[in-house]
């Protein structure tokens, strides 16, 4: 043991010891032979939070996460568990991301910011301004007609796009439909006078928060900012084992200040516990009781937006691996490709796969395959080939082929071909 800067003795963690306890925290391990929605809301509670993004080139990111710990299971079960047995919210967790629905109270400080925010004021004065009453006729329309998606309303109030400038890919802004109502419901989602009940080819469908939101959570106490901090980082410190402080503020998005406020008061009731790391500069912290399982049975393919890549330099000194993120890179300056998702394996990143789901000719496509510096190509290629023949069953696809792109393309190639 040794003492950390504030006096209290941290815990010693070797980098192999620290990196079993974060996998063992994101839920990484042994599958279930079959997966429920209860075993789905188990893992969504386990994490906190489970980020959505609109790219479907493979499948929602959304359902990626669940496919990585458990395995294949009912693409749908995800949505049923969510918008039928009303176990999750779709909200700003980290980023848009569907949380725990018994996560909900503990949010109210963050629509409250939201309503209270000089954007709101600025927009809802120009609204006022430029379209009177829009405000108003939005709120009755959906009281009266919800859920609606923003191309529901009677006027969406949609915008000129054609002068906006971006340094992104277009095909990454396909979430975006450039329009007064969607600004409008976006912003009413976030003061959390509307709610999310559904999604139709992935819109969001609004609604008005008391007929979305169960009752008892509804109406259920909302606890002070700092309460709500504590309990916010004392989740996201069991669902990431061991972090920083600014690691654990970047979990739910909160600021650093709070977040040290908060990780303070759970020092001092027990909850957490300062860590030294092999290899880390400076003091981290350590959800105390969890215990870090074997990796042995670790194989996952990783989303691009999964829980254990949010945090790029995190990645790095845990892996020594640097996640590249080119889905917002024009096309000739990507290195790697699209959608590419790492592979781990036991206790290690040892490759990444560029995928896309042809879905006309039921075919998971292999854009690229790269092979991680220090791993054997072999061990990987074939445990690799595994994952893939299954990620392809649980999306309904018949084959898997791999374009020539990548170091470790031709063996994958090979090992496939013998399936």
């Amino acid at each position: 043991m040794a003492a950390d800067n504030t006096g209290a003795m941290a815990i010693e963690l070797s980098a192999a010891g620290a990196r079993r306890l974060v996998l063992t925290a994101q839920g990484f391990g042994p599958r279930p032979a079959k997966v429920t929605t209860v075993q789905i809301a188990r893992l969504l509670s386990k994490l906190g939070a489970i980020q959505i993004d609109a790219v479907n080139v493979l499948a929602r990111s959304h359902l990626l996460p669940v496919f990585s710990r458990l395995g294949p299971y009912p693409v749908d079960a995800f949505d049923q568990m969510a918008f039928k047995q009303h176990k999750a919210f779709d909200f700003w967790g980290h980023a848009a991301s569907y949380l725990p629905m018994e996560l909900y109270p503990l949010f109210g400080w963050r629509r409250e910011r939201h309503r209270q925010s000089s954007r709101w004021e600025s927009t809802s004065a120009r609204l006022e301004q430029q379209r009177p009453g829009y405000i108003a006729a939005v709120m009755a329309e959906i009281t009266e007609r919800g859920p609606l998606a923003f191309s529901d309303l009677e006027d969406p109030g949609r915008l000129d796009k054609s002068n906006l400038k971006t340094k992104y890919a277009d095909s990454s802004l396909l979430w975006w439909n450039y329009s007064e109502g969607k600004i409008l419901l976006e912003t009413l989602y976030g003061h959390g006078t509307l709610a999310v009940a559904g999604r139709r080819n992935f819109e969001r469908l609004y609604d008005l928060a008391e007929r979305v939101i169960p009752p008892a959570v509804f109406d259920a106490p909302v606890p002070p900012q700092d309460e709500a901090h504590r309990q916010l980082v004392a989740i996201a410190a069991r669902a990431m084992g061991v972090a920083t402080v600014k690691e654990l503020a970047d979990y739910f998005r909160m600021y650093v200040a709070e977040t040290k406020a908060a990780v303070d008061a759970l020092v001092d009731q027990g909850v957490l516990a300062p860590a030294k790391v092999e290899g880390w500069t400076g003091h981290a912290l350590v959800a105390v009781g969890l215990k870090p399982r074997s990796p042995a049975d670790n194989r996952a393919l990783l989303s691009p937006f999964d829980n254990l890549l949010w945090e790029r330099k995190r990645n790095e000194r845990l892996f020594g691996f640097r996640h590249s993120f080119e889905i917002y890179v024009p096309g000739p300056k990507r290195v790697y490709g699209y959608y590419v998702l790492p592979f781990l394996l036991g206790d290690a990143i040892v490759g990444r796969v560029d995928l896309k789901a042809d879905r006309a000719n039921r075919t998971l496509l292999v854009q690229g395959a790269h092979a991680e510096p220090g791993h054997e190509p072999k061990t990987t290629a074939d445990a690799l080939a595994d994952e893939l023949t299954d990620m392809a069953a649980w999306l309904g696809l018949e084959r898997v082929t791999v374009a020539p792109k990548g170091d470790l393309a031709p063996l994958l190639k090979r090992v496939l071909s013998r399936r």
